[in-house]
């Protein structure tokens, strides 16, 4: 993951956001033990018929 490569040399003072490649719940759970707060997803949930379920389902396996 190109995120966490970078992790290191974002300050801890700055949020950090990953983006792009995000398809399953537990990468953002490892994004998480690398100080990531914000994650943009979008693709993922475009792929589907119902992308505000999707999104749904999705955050509710990361609660």
């Amino acid at each position: 993951e190109h995120s966490i490569k970078l992790a290191n040399q974002i300050p801890d003072s700055a949020v950090k956001v990953s983006e792009s490649g995000i398809s399953d719940p537990r990468i953002i759970m490892g994004l998480k033990e690398y100080g990531f707060q914000g994650f943009l997803i979008g693709e993922n949930f475009m792929k589907t018929d119902n992308p505000g379920f999707a999104c749904q389902e999705f955050i509710s396996q990361i609660r």
